[in-house]
């Protein structure tokens, strides 16, 4: 993000620390369920969810740093708590670029702001790769039945580019243990929503982030008196964001899951239809109904 005094803009600067080592034709899949694909390709909008829902649903780690840049922390504020100079190096790291009021302790403010980042942002989670049996089970569980869903497939340079226009960062996420020292340190501001922790890597979870400036802005405006900077409060941003006018023309096929059923699979099909979809529809290579075991 660029900055200008206290403020951001929701122009976006490409994100310096992308991962470079999955190819542009490497194929992507967003693992959901038949419902929400169906929204997806007729309403032409792509689905984001809200970093703080997930901190709360799903992953408590969501938007957090590892324990290493909180050692640093500890070595750079202390005995610096109003050097204006220690708090221009570190800045870059931990926030989208703010002024540091002398009134107020580094170490809460910095919090305070990273709390209020992942307020006003929102991400949306693919994975790249081969289809994954995995995944599945995990984000799929239509007619209440563990796995059965529906993936949509392209690329990744494919995906990237159908979100250009929408000022949203893309890029595979890098996994790292975060209770160990790491050489790799944080140094962009979106590095805190482009991390996870390495027992989520069976995921390889491509993201989309998407930062709401004007939100962060409103969060992290210093108190007139006292020129610190408030306690964020959660609300203001809702739990899941719409990309409108999105193109699902840049999906290649619509894979229907291995845990699909005859009934399941000319359900999906039938609401594809309906939803005017001329996207390929096809059976999981992982289904005994399309390559049976051979003995």
């Amino acid at each position: 993000m660029t900055a200008t005094d206290s403020q951001v803009t929701d122009a976006v600067t490409p994100y310096k620390n992308r991962r470079t080592d999955v190819p542009g034709g490497t194929e992507v899949r967003r693992y959901i369920s038949l419902a929400a694909a169906v929204r997806t390709v007729r309403d032409q909008k792509l689905r984001l969810a809200l970093v703080d829902y997930l901190r709360q649903t799903y992953d408590p780690f969501e938007g957090s740093v590892p324990m290493a840049e909180i050692n640093n922390r500890v070595v750079i504020f202390s005995g610096h708590y109003h050097n204006r100079s220690m708090w221009q190096q570190v800045a870059p790291h931990f926030s989208m670029e703010v002024k540091l009021a002398e009134t107020q302790d580094p170490w809460e403010r910095v919090q305070r702001i990273n709390r209020a980042k992942i307020l006003s942002t929102h991400v949306g989670c693919w994975t790249y790769g081969h289809e994954s049996e995995g995944m599945w089970r995990l984000y799929c569980s239509d007619d209440d039945v563990r796995g059965r869903g529906v993936a949509l497939q392209t690329t990744l340079e494919k995906l990237e580019a159908s979100v250009r226009r929408y000022d949203v960062a893309v890029s595979p996420i890098h996994y790292r243990y975060y209770h160990e020292v790491d050489p790799r340190g944080f140094d962009d501001a979106l590095d805190q929503f482009f991390h996870k922790r390495m027992g989520f890597a069976h995921e390889n979870e491509v993201r989309l982030v998407k930062q709401n400036a004007e939100h962060f802005n409103r969060l992290i405006a210093p108190d007139a008196r006292t020129g610190n900077v408030p306690e964020p409060s959660p609300g203001g941003m809702p739990d899941h964001l719409a990309l409108d006018d999105w193109d699902p023309t840049v999906i290649e096929e619509i894979t229907i899951s291995p845990y699909a059923d005859d009934d399941y699979e000319a359900d999906v099909r039938d609401a594809m239809a309906r939803a005017g979809s001329v996207i390929p529809v096809e059976r999981s290579v992982l289904d005994p109904r399309r390559f049976r075991a051979q003995y």
